[in-house]
């Protein structure tokens, strides 16, 4: 018994560490949430955090429940759903790397939920991670829990993890009252998305 019960710890220990590694990392959520939280701040940006998280979690439900695994076998829905997600999220690096440095702050609009929705649930990253998370790693527990459990896991930890990221983002915002600064920054965050969605669809065979 006490063996099992290590087995079983040292696997979450396990899990949890690699799923951090993969879901704590940058990608086009992570990073939009920070150019926003550096852009318009915490408070502005709560409900755009929120459609974030939703969309990952209806993310993490197609993979646990099978739906992403029937779309990557029919390979033209899954080009064209890849294709999709990937434009949307280079429009998105485009708006951030062209957004003009902040004037009056009364009158800037930042993204609202279903930008976010939009965003977690066509991220290409969170797919592959969460498809390798719960497809690759077994944490020794009866069937009905181990999926459950190991997506329950990846959610606190996006959950936690993005709001890391828009807090960090946040603490850049005085910069983009700055022309030069601002412009930098937003090119930045826009290049470092296109690098991350790149990877992505790289990673997908």
């Amino acid at each position: 018994m006490i063996e099992i019960t290590e087995t079983i710890y040292h696997s979450t220990l396990t899990f949890i560490i690699a799923a951090i590694v993969l879901l704590a990392t940058p990608g086009p959520a992570t990073l939009a949430l920070a150019a926003s939280g550096a852009a318009y701040g915490i408070k502005k940006s709560l409900k755009f955090y929120f459609g974030v998280i939703f969309g990952l979690i209806l993310a993490i439900f197609c993979v646990a429940s099978g739906l992403y695994v029937i779309v990557r076998n029919f390979s033209f829905l899954g080009n064209i759903l890849m294709t999709i997600s990937a434009l949307y999220i280079l429009y998105l690096a485009y708006c951030i790397a062209m957004a003009a440095p902040i004037k009056d702050e009364k009158f800037v609009l930042s993204p609202g939920f279903g930008l976010g929705l939009t965003i977690g649930i066509t991220n290409v990253k969170a797919y592959i991670a969460f498809a390798a998370l719960l497809g690759s790693f077994t944490l020794g527990l009866t069937q009905q829990w181990e999926q459950a459990t190991k997506a329950m896991i990846c959610i606190i930890i996006c959950i936690t993890s993005d709001f890391l990221w828009l807090f960090a983002g946040s603490k850049l915002r005085t910069l983009f009252v700055n022309p030069v600064c601002s412009r930098i920054l937003n090119v930045s965050f826009a290049t470092l998305m296109v690098a991350t969605i790149a990877w992505s669809l790289a990673q997908v065979e």
